[in-house]
């Protein structure tokens, strides 16, 4: 049988047609999609027409802020209190830790010791009122010894003031005066009048720190025309936080009953941490801290 032949160049008329067909069916393609994209496009319904249209963003949420309260000044303060700090003048580093306390605390430096002079210019400096410690004779000076410039019942009265004047020179930029010890001194009322004499020439107040209930020096005051006020409550006859707090405790209620009152404490550490811990809570329970001589009278 004879085979058919077949013309050479009949494969690639057939590939041609082939790429003719499939570029004639994208052009239709592309033709038919632009047109029925611009001209049959199908009406959105309502639904789909909100849907496709964007809403605006949200406005942000402001986060929530704690409203600031202003530190409140109603009621104003109605009692107050002084916090006297005897002993100092032993050093530097006790009077820069009670500066650390947030209040005008009055500082009662020693005469005749290594710091007396410093601690009272510092004191001075930062604010805070500066009285004389004075030391008096106490009743058991054979165990309580009162110190150098000690004024002794045994003294005359010359001597009295000259001792007196040199404790006095000691310690600059004073307000006033308070008894170190002197149980038996302000007992002894013609001794008391010898040394108040001596403060009211030289415009000083008196301090009595009432170590013994018969102390006479708040009579002897008033009568010679000096000012004066009587110590309230010791803060720390115990070295002990919760002792003190408790002190403190009974100097606002003694403050809320009368007006007024005094503390008399020392720079031991227990009582600055407490002081630095009650003392910003005073303004809540009405009581104002102040100075001693705001309350000598």
């Amino acid at each position: 049988m004879r085979k058919k032949r077949f013309k050479r160049g009949a494969p690639l008329r057939t590939a041609a047609l082939v790429v003719f067909a499939f570029m004639l069916g994208v052009l239709f393609a592309v033709f038919l999609h632009r047109f029925t994209g611009i001209q049959g496009e199908k009406p959105l319904t309502g639904e789909e027409r909100t849907a496709s249209v964007k809403a605006p963003p949200a406005p942000p949420v402001p986060s929530p802020v704690e409203p600031v309260e202003p530190e409140s000044t109603w009621p104003p303060p109605s009692s107050k209190v002084a916090i006297v700090i005897d002993d100092m003048g032993y050093g530097m580093k006790k009077l820069r830790e009670l500066l650390e306390v947030d209040a005008p605390i009055t500082v009662s430096v020693l005469p005749h010791l290594k710091n007396s002079r410093q601690v009272a210019l510092e004191a001075h400096k930062n604010g805070r009122e500066v009285i004389l410690h004075l030391p008096m004779e106490p009743k058991d000076s054979w165990i309580n010894k009162p110190g150098k410039g000690a004024l002794l019942t045994g003294m005359a009265e010359e001597e009295l003031v000259r001792e007196l004047t040199l404790d006095l020179e000691e310690v600059p930029f004073l307000s006033g005066v308070n008894n170190h010890m002197g149980s038996k001194f302000t007992e002894d009322e013609a001794m008391m009048r010898v040394v108040l004499e001596v403060l009211k020439d030289k415009d000083f107040y008196f301090l009595d720190s009432k170590t013994t209930d018969a102390s006479v020096a708040d009579k002897v005051a008033r009568e010679l025309g000096v000012k004066t006020v009587s110590r309230s409550v010791f803060l720390d006859n115990r070295r002990d936080e919760d002792y003190i707090r408790a002190q403190f405790s009974k100097l606002i209620a003694k403050a809320e009953k009368r007006g007024k009152a005094v503390a008399i404490g020392h720079p031991y550490p227990e009582t600055i941490a407490v002081l630095k811990e009650i003392i910003p809570r005073l303004k809540q329970k009405g009581v104002e801290v102040v100075r001693l001589s705001e309350l000598v009278e």
